[in-house]
């Protein structure tokens, strides 16, 4: 399970190796940094997105600034500094109040012309929420940035558009991606080579299925998530069809007062997913035993080691077939004091340095 689920993090991971995160390297992490509350949406939105695709995430704003992590995250002194600083240049420049006008994220990989995701895979970002594409796009024409007409729309080259937004120079690495305003409801991000198909089924409309049945089923059936993950391996590069995962989905957000993580993996066969179960369980019999033994510990250790124990022994393995569960609910108020204190260390490590 862990080595097909490293194949799908990898292919995803080529997003940032690859540029999508060009010009959108600081701004997609911008928008979800700014969160804004609005309607509650449920599920993951594939409107919009080209078929095909290998692996498709989805990060839903709205329900994660609403949730009681989401509002302990952004609360943080350091994180809302950034907030407010970064909320500011949309305003300004963009007109996007980031209070109020996003909703959601949505991120496709597309595999290359053999089928496979390659390091340089196509790949689309849809931004959902409320725009005004006549000033973004005279944000660009004002600061002369580079800009293609695909259709009737403009294309502003990513890596300018977001240096002229942030002041922040890309890293020479960056390859090619282009930003769209493509309606009052709609930001669009795609790699150079995608980027016609993915303006067109923006145009289109409609749902492509993107993700099986079944999948789609687990998305459903978690209305107050905030983030959607669906992987078929088999689409990514080094798949052997006699071993590991095929496909993966990931959800993770809030039911009740719970933080909810819920993990299903379907295998190439019975037999892989029966052992990789048992591999699992084993895991975390040992995590268990190893974290009940707390001699010479200090109290704030012990506190922590505690704190993981009951993590551990709350994680549930299941599954029949060829496939393979794993469920957590962990009280979400734990889940917010663990997160600050993570936070707070973090923050205090460089000044016990000097």
């Amino acid at each position: 399970m862990f080595s097909s689920a490293a194949r799908v993090h990898r292919g995803l991971d080529g997003l940032r190796r690859r540029g999508l995160m060009t010009g959108m390297t600081r701004l997609l992490p911008a928008l979800l940094l700014c969160a804004s509350v609005a309607s509650a949406y449920a599920g993951l939105d594939t409107e919009g997105l080209p078929p095909g695709a290998a692996a498709v995430v989805g990060f839903d704003l709205t329900t994660f600034r609403a949730s009681k992590v989401g509002q302990a995250t952004l609360r943080l002194a350091d994180l809302k500094a950034k907030n407010l600083e970064t909320s500011e240049k949309f305003r300004r420049q963009l007109g996007i109040d980031t209070e109020k006008d996003l909703r959601e994220v949505a991120v496709a990989v597309y595999p290359g012309p053999d089928g496979k995701v390659q390091d340089k895979q196509g790949a689309v970002v849809l931004i959902r929420g409320r725009f005004d594409p006549a000033r973004i796009d005279a944000f660009g024409q004002a600061n002369g940035v580079p800009v293609r007409t695909v259709g009737k729309h403009q294309a502003w080259e990513g890596s300018a558009f977001v240096e002229k937004l942030t002041g922040e120079k890309p890293k020479e690495s960056a390859a090619e991606a282009y930003v769209v305003a493509h309606s009052p409801g709609l930001l669009l991000v795609a790699t150079t080579d995608f980027l016609e198909t993915a303006v067109a089924a923006a145009d289109r409309g409609g749902r492509p299925q993107l993700i099986p049945a079944e999948a789609a089923g687990r998305f459903d059936a978690a209305p107050n998530s905030w983030l959607y993950v669906y992987g078929d391996a088999r689409k990514m590069k080094g798949f052997k069809e006699d071993s590991g995962a095929e496909e993966l989905v990931v959800i993770l957000g809030e039911q009740g007062a719970d933080l909810r993580l819920d993990t299903a993996a379907q295998f190439v066969t019975p037999e892989k997913a029966a052992t990789t179960r048992k591999q699992l369980m084993g895991l975390q019999a040992l995590a268990g035993i190893g974290l009940a033994n707390d001699d010479g510990k200090s109290p704030e250790e012990k506190a922590d080691m505690a704190l993981l124990a009951d993590l551990v022994q709350k994680i549930r393995i299941g599954g029949e077939g060829r496939l393979v569960t794993l469920a957590l609910d962990f009280p979400a108020d734990k889940a917010v004091a663990a997160i600050v204190k993570a936070v707070e260390k973090s923050q205090q490590a460089p000044a016990k340095k000097k």
